[in-house]
Parts: C-alpha cells; sequence; structure tokens
C-alpha cells in the first residue's frame, strides 16, 4: 500500500545518547520528549509506530483519529542524539513553521496543558482572549518547541490540515509557483496572521492540505542550519506530490528515501514527499 498523502508533520527533540551498553529501547522517556508526548495524549493522540536509529536517535509516531477522517493527524516525535538550541532571535527565521491543531474543545485542551506547565502562549498571543473566546485561534509553543495554531475542528481536512512557513519576501513569488506547480495548491485568499505578517494561503481539496506562506514588513532572518538533526525544534511535514519524480529532480535529498517517501529539501522546507493520489 502506498504511504498516503495525509496530516503528518514533525519535530526533532533534543534527547542525550544511552549509556555505553544500554540498548535505546530501554532507555527511559524523560525530559522535553516525555512531556511532548503527554501534550499529544491530553490532545487525544495514541501511539502508532517506534523506531530506534543506533547512534542518531529515537522516533515515537502517535496518531489521533482514522484515517479518512477530516481531522486525522499523525505527530513525529524525532530525537537527535546531536541537536541543540538555536541561539535566540526576536524575529522568525526563514522556514520556521507553525502546525495548525483542531480540536473540539480547544479551550478546554489548553487549560489542560496549562495546568501541567506543557504550552506557553507563542510571538504575542494572549492567551486569556483565547480563554475567554474573544478569539477562536491561539499560536503556542508545545514542549517540542514547536510552533503550533490551536483552534476549533474545521468542516474539511485542506482547513484542518494546515501548515504555515515562514518565507522570505524576495522568495515569495517564486514559492507559492513552485507550490502550485508540485503540488497542485491553488490560491485561498490572503490573511492576517495574529498581527505578525500576512500570509498567502494555497489549497488542495483532495487529499486536503492547505499551505500558508508567512511574510512580515521587516522580513525573517535566514534559517539556522538545514540539517534537522542538529537544530530542535526543526519542522518537518509530508506532502504529497502531482508527480514524485518531477518534484524529486527539483529538490534536493535530505536523507536517503525510505520505500515510496523521498526525504527532501524542498524551498524553505524539509518534506517527506510521497505520490498524491487523488
Amino acid at each position: 500500500m502506498a504511504t498516503p498523502s495525509i496530516a503528518h508533520f514533525g519535530t526533532t527533540i533534543i534527547e542525550a545518547p544511552p549509556p555505553e551498553g544500554v540498548e535505546q529501547r530501554d532507555v527511559p522517556i524523560e525530559g522535553a520528549l516525555k512531556n511532548t508526548l503527554r501534550f499529544l495524549e491530553i490532545f487525544g493522540f495514541q501511539p502508532l509506530i517506534e523506531n530506534f536509529y543506533p547512534g542518531m536517535g529515537r522516533q515515537y509516531i502517535w496518531h489521533r483519529g482514522e484515517p479518512g477522517d477530516v481531522d486525522y493527524i499523525e505527530k513525529d516525535n524525532f530525537t537527535s542524539y546531536r541537536a541543540e538550541q538555536r541561539p535566540a532571535n526576536e524575529r522568525p527565521r526563514v522556514g520556521d513553521t507553525v502546525f495548525r491543531l483542531t480540536h473540539s474543545d480547544p479551550v478546554g485542551t489548553w487549560l489542560k496543558w496549562c495546568e501541567e506547565g506543557l504550552v506557553r502562549a507563542a510571538y504575542h498571543a494572549i492567551a486569556e482572549d483565547f480563554v475567554a473566546r474573544r478569539t477562536e485561534w491561539l499560536l503556542l509553543t508545545g514542549p517540542d518547541g514547536q510552533h503550533y495554531e490551536l483552534g476549533p475542528t474545521q468542516p474539511t481536512a485542506a482547513q484542518n490540515h494546515q501548515i504555515y512557513v515562514w518565507t522570505a519576501k524576495a522568495d515569495l513569488e517564486d514559492v507559492a509557483i513552485a507550490y502550485r506547480e508540485h503540488f497542485g495548491l491553488e490560491p485561498a485568499g490572503r490573511e492576517d496572521f495574529h498581527g505578525l505578517g500576512r500570509v498567502r494561503l494555497l489549497r488542495r481539496a483532495q487529499p486536503g492540505v492547505t499551505v500558508g506562506l508567512i511574510c512580515r514588513d521587516d522580513d525573517v532572518e535566514p534559517r539556522w542550519t538545514d540539517d534537522i538533526f542538529v537544530e530542535a525544534g526543526y519542522s518537518h511535514f509530508r506532502l504529497g506530490a502531482l508527480d514524485m519524480a518531477h518534484t524529486v529532480d527539483a529538490t534536493r535529498e535530505a536523507f536517503p528515501s525510505a520505500g515510496d517517501v523521498a526525504f527532501v529539501y524542498f524551498k524553505d522546507s524539509y518534506l517527506e514527499l510521497v505520490q498524491a493520489n487523488r
């Protein structure tokens, strides 16, 4: 069965290597990984797949719902023994990614996370407005260092499966054209992005996905590194190409392919590239 083009995204998490002679699977889950899995558990995720890569890290893929649900989602929690925190900066960096999380009770979920100290509001977001339901959406930072947009479940897969990528103003047109050419995404409007910048939305109904390219007047910082194993909080996501072979030729390999999945750098993002089946 072909790997499906679904809402599947992930984040690199710092983890120390196991002591000599200790198997990876025997190392207790602690720190950011433990908190991230608890964060997901509260949201309704369940374990799906575990992988162990000697000398590199561990992988815990969790999912919520069933494939075919409009709000089905998978989260790939990949630890790296080489990861470190990048230097702090005031502005977002090129390629920084925000993943949308939708829930039937987003406010209740936020409050449960807060009770356990797992989250904080991101950028200048005011959590009190979200709790008071003066706004439907809240930007937050999870225990994995990933930025999320939390809000109510949407009626279509394309609206639930929404990904935002910070993009340099000078590159916006080229990046938008590339997403349209390779993934069949069509313009879906422009909006204010939480007072931080403007977002150009590109959407595909089947398989449902929306990519939002965010720009700001004072632009963004350069990416710190392209190495997904070095930067804690480095984001990646799966995306189905119209013609996978053609798209592979237009990208740069990030990691050797596995079966029908190619791991590539596409413009400002690290992708799990698959063939889209409409």
